[in-house]
């Protein structure tokens, strides 16, 4: 069957490639300026103004159905332009996507898929289209927590778009990668789909919304790094840019990495995170995220019977990307229990490469700990050695405050008198620098402002309320606050009113 032309005749005719490659309002202002009777009969411009509720800031999901059953109704004819009608499941696709409906977001991407198969098309437009399926494919993988299948849908959608399709494809998908193998733990793996992800932008103005991976994943490889500084500003222009779309969540969860177990503000970012998500399909990445980010919380602050119940609830895939049994051992730790933790480790050891390499320095630095605790040091060293040469090549420092910090300090005293190689000295330093013992800040160290903050705490005030009658930044209390926590060995408000009283530091 020939293919009818995929343009309207009218002097703003668009194409289906004006659907894929234009900046949403970009693409309604030319709409706009056709007349209804004109736009409401071109299921080309019906899909630009479905797709246009996609918008940084101000998406709306459920906005674009009448105008998707429109088109729909347009395209159920032999003679329309069938690559519109590849086109149209993708675009409802979308919507379902950010409501976390991922099947069946992936249901109709593979009628979308049939329908590439059976068209005549050329060979230009088949390959764009086809690459244009698999991103949308690959990221409801992802989103869906089948991050496996998502990475292998991601790298063929990269495979098959090659340089002629649109660069913003390339870098959301590159974005996409990124963040799988960070999830995993292969930063160098994701620094590499880093890079790509940014020649692909250079080479042409992309959506904003699909660099929003691109942007996420950089932000977490430089918490992994340890580099903190300005990051919570860029995580919060990000999640006002994403709000309503699946890389809001997301975006949530890396603050919540962000501020640390020893923050306030975390358990109101992980509820928030869950109110979001909490009509999505599960199992979901968003979730998988929040899950991590609760344990870590309740572990830091020793919460023994919680943890264990989210712990739990943790099914782990075949290579561990979240790891139930490391947690349980870190747990066995503060339990005072290393012989059972090297027991749980066991069999995670064993994996040997097989194991997500994230989880595996996790499980490594536990084990560590464990065998240092019973006085096997030679053990311990070796383990805490093997911890270092995974994150050594790319610098990653955020793993090793899973430790307790007593044993931290005699792992990295140890490693730091033996000879080693230029990155690994460089990581033990950062990994100090990011992580002190506290052992020269006594709870007598207290500055003067630190005593006035505590004081403040400990009469019932909120961190907001400090900043403003100190006429300081609520970002400087929260950095005295973290400060007296570490000085006073508490993770909470109402530890650090306990100790400072049992000290006599306050009345």
């Amino acid at each position: 069957m020939a293919s009818r032309p995929d343009t309207w005749a009218g002097p703003e005719s668009l194409t289906w490639r004006d659907v894929v490659r234009t900046e949403p309002a970009e693409l309604r202002t030319r709409i706009v300026r056709m007349p209804e009777e004109a736009w409401s009969r071109d299921p080309a411009a019906l899909l630009g103004l479905a797709a246009g509720f996609r918008a940084p800031g101000a998406t709306n999901p459920y906005a674009a159905d009448p105008y998707l059953d429109a088109a729909d109704e347009l395209l159920d004819d032999d003679s329309s332009d069938p690559a519109l009608r590849v086109l149209a499941p993708i675009v409802r696709s979308v919507p379902l996507r950010e409501l976390g409906r991922f099947a069946r977001a992936r249901t109709l991407l593979a009628e979308a898929a049939r329908k590439l198969a059976n068209a005549q098309l050329p060979f230009a437009v088949r390959i764009e289209l086809q690459a244009l399926i698999l991103l949308n494919d690959g990221v409801c993988a992802m989103f869906g927590g089948r991050i496996d299948e998502g990475r292998r849908i991601l790298l063929r959608a990269l495979h098959v778009a090659g340089p002629r399709t649109s660069p913003g494809l390339r870098a959301e998908a590159s974005g996409c990668l990124a963040l799988i193998d960070l999830r995993a733990g292969s930063l160098r793996s994701a620094d590499g789909f880093l890079a790509g992800a940014r020649t692909a932008e250079a080479e042409a103005p992309a959506h904003p919304l699909a660099t929003a991976p691109v942007r996420l994943a950089a932000i977490a490889m430089a918490i992994e790094h340890g580099a903190v500084e300005g990051l919570e500003q860029r995580l919060a222009a990000l999640i006002a840019e994403t709000a309503g779309t699946e890389y809001e969540p997301l975006a949530l969860a890396e603050l919540a990495r962000l501020r640390g177990a020893d923050d306030e503000d975390v358990v109101e970012i992980l509820q928030e995170l869950q109110l979001i998500t909490r009509e999505w399909e599960l199992p979901n990445l968003p979730r998988m995220m929040h899950d991590d980010s609760r344990i870590a919380l309740l572990v830091r602050r020793q919460e023994a019977v919680a943890a264990r119940a989210e712990i739990a609830r943790i099914v782990p895939d075949e290579t561990h990307v979240q790891c139930p049994a490391t947690w349980s051992a870190r747990l066995a730790l503060d339990a005072g229990e290393p012989a059972n933790a090297i027991a749980l480790l066991e069999p995670c050891l064993a994996m040997g490469d097989a194991h997500s390499p994230r989880t595996a320095t996790l499980a490594l630095l536990v084990a560590a700990s464990a065998h240092g605790m019973v006085g096997d040091h030679t053990t311990a060293d070796a383990l805490f050695a093997r911890a270092l040469a995974l994150a050594a090549p790319m610098g990653s420092v955020r793993p090793f405050g899973v430790l307790p910090r007593p044993q931290l300090t005699a792992l990295l005293t140890r490693a730091a008198r033996r000879a080693q190689p230029e990155s690994v000295r460089a990581l033990l330093g950062a990994i100090v620098a990011r992580f002190p013992s506290g052992e020269d800040g006594s709870p007598h160290t207290l500055s003067p402002r630190e005593r006035l903050v505590l004081a403040r705490l400990a009469a019932g005030d909120t961190q907001q309320r400090i900043s403003f009658e100190l006429s300081v930044s609520p970002n400087t209390i929260k950095t005295q606050a973290r400060s007296i926590y570490r000085k006073l060995g508490v993770t909470t408000r109402e530890g650090a009113v306990q100790r400072a009283r049992t000290l006599g530091i306050l009345d």
